[in-house]
């Protein structure tokens, strides 16, 4: 099964959830309706992560032809008892948050919500249970994937229009909603990233089995023969990362191939902030001089940041790691501060948390330097 593939009829055994009553139970589908037909599981963290974002967009659809349906292979009890749980952080502050507020001074504290549990959260959508597994057999093990949480939009004339990850289902499903969606497309892509997920298959077998050689091999005939240039990026990291750990690599060719990959002009802004960010684990994780080759991602990220759009500070979070790395540790400072000033709520507390990590080593160095040496820091 793949895109434009009729979409299997729903075959499911038990429906816990249905809207509060909104929603009939799915067998055929619905000519000019759209469905999202999810799978999850209990134990799934990311699943469970998802079902906030899932409930919010069957509230945001439900007015305009949208049914979702998400599906686990556990029995009734296991998914009763689950949903009995408060949902994760439902009632307090992350520690995150707290970070955040001790960076930016505010305290934005309000009288704490009543524990809200998963059978509350879910209760927009069809939630439903399918212990003998048929559906996802029909769905999963059809389209060949592996991997939950993993939604398929059905379009309006009841065939596969997407497949992947419900957090990344918006912009798909508001096309198909509006009839703006170009299938063929999409299709094209799809076959792509199968393509790639594959290869990815085949080089983690390779490297488990310590065939380094031909990991390398495959990674290099991907990219010069692969369509997913998301892929290619990736493999490129990956190739970085082996080069960067491998003790019979010379350190020349380790920087000759980073420098490659950063040059590379096909690259965009989110692309070498990934090889830049493999450069820099790869370098914090081993003892090897790798200075050339941070300097090299800094300066090739600085020049993305331009580029970039919204997620220049992400950018800017990787330029202040190989700041410090380098040992630039007052500018790694100043990076991350406008990084965090810039960020939108949503991220500005990760950013916080390593800006008062660097804050905080900056002050501990600056105490073991004699007072007529130290030079007057902002931070």
């Amino acid at each position: 099964m793949t895109i434009g593939s009729p979409a299997p009829s729903l075959d499911i055994e038990n429906w816990i959830h249905d809207g509060e009553g909104r929603f009939p139970k799915v067998t055929e589908f619905e000519p000019g309706k759209v469905y999202v037909v999810e799978f999850w599981a209990t134990w799934c963290g990311p699943c469970i992560a998802s079902m906030p974002h899932i409930a919010e967009l069957q509230n945001k659809y439900a007015d305009r032809g949208v049914q979702i349906v998400s599906i686990t292979r556990e029995d009734v009890e296991t998914v009763n008892a689950f949903l009995e749980r408060e949902v994760r952080q439902s009632s307090r502050h992350s520690d995150d948050d707290k970070v955040a507020e001790d960076e930016t001074g505010e305290d934005e504290s309000e009288e704490e919500p009543a524990p809200l549990t998963y059978r509350e959260l879910t209760k927009s959508y069809c939630l439903t249970s399918d212990p003998d597994a048929s559906t996802n057999d029909d769905y999963m093990k059809a389209a060949k994937q592996n991997g939950i949480p993993c939604a398929f939009i059905v379009g309006k004339d009841a065939k596969i229009e997407w497949i992947g990850h419900p957090m990344s289902i918006d912009d798909a499903l508001e096309q198909v909603v509006s009839d703006s969606w170009d299938r063929e497309v999409y299709r094209e892509e799809f076959a792509a990233k199968q393509e790639a997920r594959a290869v990815i298959t085949q080089l983690s077998k390779l490297l488990r089995s310590k065939k380094e050689d031909e990991a390398i091999e495959l990674i290099d005939d991907y990219i010069a023969n692969g369509k997913s240039e998301s892929s290619k990026t990736q493999l490129k990291s990956i190739k970085l990362s082996m080069l960067m750990t491998r003790v019979k690599t010379a350190q020349a060719a380790a920087n000759r191939a980073a420098s490659e990959m950063l040059a590379d002009d096909s690259l965009d802004a989110s692309g070498v902030n990934q090889i830049a960010w493999s450069v820099y684990e790869m370098s914090r994780q081993n003892q090897a001089n790798k200075n050339a080759v941070l300097k090299m991602a800094l300066e090739a990220t600085q020049s993305a940041v331009a580029d970039a759009g919204t997620n220049a500070v992400f950018l800017m979070d990787t330029i202040a790691h190989l700041q410090y790395q380098l040992g630039d540790r007052e500018a790694a400072v100043k990076t991350q501060r406008a990084a965090v000033e810039a960020a939108t709520p949503e991220v500005r507390s990760r950013l916080a948390k390593y800006l008062n990590e660097l804050k905080k080593k900056l002050r501990m160095r600056m105490a073991t330097v004699p007072r007529s040496t130290q030079i007057t820091s902002s931070c």
